[in-house]
């Protein structure tokens, strides 16, 4: 589905980098990367000397810059937001301005320049949303799947932390370890979502090449508590105490969610016009998820 198309990703984190090395093995024609970060553009350069990449400083906040950096444009991913939970509590209108009104640019910039498709890349936190960071995830989810166009097919998706990604746990918990101090542990009994950054590279593609206009895609992530993490990296822990709005366990869908979705191969596909009737199907929590097995996970976490 890549020959001879043009691909752009907003942001360049964990995510866009796994997801270039994914790219740059098809016979795609262009990967434009759109970022604010001069210092990860730089660093993209010199890891992917690849001359289908090209590098775009700019701000989704700023809607003439991502109309001008979407032009010709096939396929957009957008990753780019503010998704440390504190930073957002503090500074809740940053968090809106980004994650809100810089993806509502993204989507009206992809419908005026025709692009055929829009990826939004969203969050479990978004699920009966308590922190700022949520709220703010869920409005771009409402805007993404409500929007009337005929010109690009928006959709969704929805996962869990990715294990090793920038400002997750896992980097976190290593640096830690390096530098011969105790883990901080919340609380050792939180649940949470995990997954490989190759999955949510899959549930991107997934939903690029199966998804509709107004679907939500869901991956089934696995999970583990933040006791487990722990264990797997180092046995110098303290517990430090829940943070404020901070869950015990989190949701990938809520239970409305469930009762308009089908579940197809390892994915829940959300669509409005779709009304389930799966008795059996329970609120998907991390606290009632499949759990990791600690050998898998220690194994996934090595390789972080």
């Amino acid at each position: 589905m890549f020959k001879d198309k043009t691909i752009l990703i907003t942001g360049n984190g964990s995510f866009a980098h796994a997801m270039i090395e994914r790219l740059l093995t098809t016979d795609i024609k262009e990967i434009r990367i759109f970022s604010r970060n001069e210092k990860a553009q730089w660093e993209t350069e010199k890891k992917y000397p690849d001359k289908r990449i090209k590098l775009i400083i700019g701000d989704i906040r700023e809607y003439n810059a991502i109309h001008e950096a979407t032009k010709g444009i096939d396929y957009v991913l957008h990753s780019a937001a503010l998704k440390h939970v504190p930073t957002c509590e503090k500074q809740p209108l940053e968090a809106i301005a980004t994650n809100v009104i810089g993806s509502q640019n993204v989507m009206l910039a992809c419908i005026n320049n025709k692009v055929k498709k829009l990826v939004c890349l969203s969050t479990d936190k978004s699920a009966n949303a308590s922190t700022c960071y949520g709220a703010t995830k869920y409005l771009m989810e409402r805007l993404a799947l409500g929007i009337d166009n005929k010109e690009t097919e928006i959709m969704c998706t929805r996962y869990g932390n990715v294990l090793g990604s920038s400002g997750s746990v896992v980097p976190l918990f290593k640096k830690l370890r390096d530098e011969h101090k105790a883990l901080t542990i919340t609380d050792p009994n939180m649940t949470r979502f995990f997954m490989p950054i190759g999955e949510a590279v899959d549930l991107v593609l997934y939903t690029l090449e199966r998804g509709k206009h107004g679907d939500l895609i869901v991956h089934r992530d696995k999970t583990a508590t933040v006791q487990m993490i722990a264990d797997c990296i180092s046995d110098n822990q303290i517990v430090t105490g829940t943070r404020k709005a901070e869950k015990t366990d989190e949701a990938l869908l809520t239970e409305r969610e469930l009762n308009h979705s089908i579940i197809n191969d390892d994915y829940f596909i959300v669509r409005e016009d779709i009304t389930s009737d799966i008795e059996y199907l329970q609120p998907l929590t991390s606290d009632n998820g499949k759990r990791y097995d600690i050998t898998e996970l220690k194994e996934l976490i090595d390789k972080c």
